[in-house]
């Protein structure tokens, strides 16, 4: 049985949950709970897509926040009496509902791919993101279909409408192209044997590709082993630059936006031997890109499709089965 096979399933099963998405009501549903002032709560994956969500909203100047559910214990008095948009996979992370206590909410909107869990029943709303069952402990699948509802979301409390439903599903048809294509998962696979010989892995990337930098890192953690830690581009010339040398990784997130801020290291760091890498539409000089072409609305996803893969393609290539990584279950609960 090839290692990952449950991992590189649900990779591939994210089109179709997005189309699904697209003919569903929940992003207007999640526009119409929120008001001008949102703590979005979560822990792992979910903290990402929550942090992504935050800028999503700051950007149509709503006060949003992110905060990692474990720190809320000692962190929360700023955030009482708001909304909070609880992200959870699992509906069941005692970290999550610990984290409600603390924070003492006027108002529970639960992001789940469990509706019927804990975190269902404590909410005044529940959002079954409907991603569908996922088996592989790295969580693909839910996390995408969050962002693409967080993002949506935003967009309509702002009155626009570049991420209407064909639009996602336009990406979802493009990225279940790009996914079909040998060739162009061939590229990534043999980026993936080349960086499962070296010894960390550093992604760069900034606003947007700032989350999911951290989540592309968190992917390698789980399902490879390497040491990966996703970084702001920006402050990574701040100090953290040091680390790299010809045993790393280091892969940009990169769109127009993000060219400027996301170049400079790339650059710097070329004389050190490092594998260097670009994500996004955009190109870096002789820096290999990898992944599919998807328009600004929805790139977001595309990246996350591409570090998935990577992942995966390195742990196979480390002889890892990224289905079950050691020391970790699908919800961290409380026994």
């Amino acid at each position: 049985m090839e290692l990952g096979r449950n991992f590189e399933r649900e990779i591939r099963e994210q089109p179709g949950v997005w189309e699904r998405l697209a003919h569903s009501d929940v992003s207007a549903r999640l526009a119409e709970a929120v008001d001008d002032d949102v703590v979005l709560v979560g822990s792992g994956s979910s903290l990402f897509a929550g942090q992504l969500g935050a800028i999503a909203l700051r950007r149509r100047a709503i006060t949003a926040h992110a905060l990692a559910a474990t720190e809320a214990r000692g962190d929360n008095r700023a955030y009482h009496d708001r909304i909070v948009i609880a992200v959870s996979q699992s509906g069941r992370s005692t970290d999550v509902l610990e984290a409600l206590d603390a924070l003492r909410p006027r108002r529970i909107i639960a992001l789940t791919n469990t509706a019927d869990s804990p975190l269902g029943a404590r909410a005044d709303l529940t959002l079954d993101v409907g991603a569908g069952r996922e088996v592989a402990i790295p969580a693909t699948k839910s996390v995408s279909a969050t962002i693409a509802i967080l993002l949506s979301a935003a967009t309509l409390l702002g009155g626009e409408r570049s991420r209407d439903a064909q639009t996602l599903i336009d990406t979802a048809q493009t990225i279940r192209a790009w996914l079909d294509d040998s060739a162009a998962t061939e590229h990534v696979k043999r980026a993936a044997e080349r960086i499962a010989k070296r010894r960390d892995v550093m992604i760069l990337g900034t606003d947007y590709g700032a989350p999911i930098a951290r989540e592309a890192a968190l992917k390698f953690k789980e399902a490879t082993y390497l040491h990966a830690e996703g970084f702001d581009a920006g402050e990574f010339r701040h100090g953290s630059a040091a680390m790299v040398d010809a045993s790393g990784v280091v892969v940009g997130i990169i769109d127009d936006d993000a060219l400027r801020v996301v170049a400079r290291p790339l650059r710097e760091i070329a004389s050190t031997g490092a594998l260097r890498y670009a994500i996004g539409t955009t190109t870096i000089d002789d820096v290999e890109r990898l992944g599919p072409l998807v328009t600004d609305p929805f790139n977001t996803l595309a990246w996350l499709v591409t570090v998935q893969l990577l992942a995966l393609y390195t742990a196979r290539a480390r002889g890892i089965d990224s289905d079950a990584p050691r020391g970790l279950t699908k919800a961290v609960v409380t026994e």
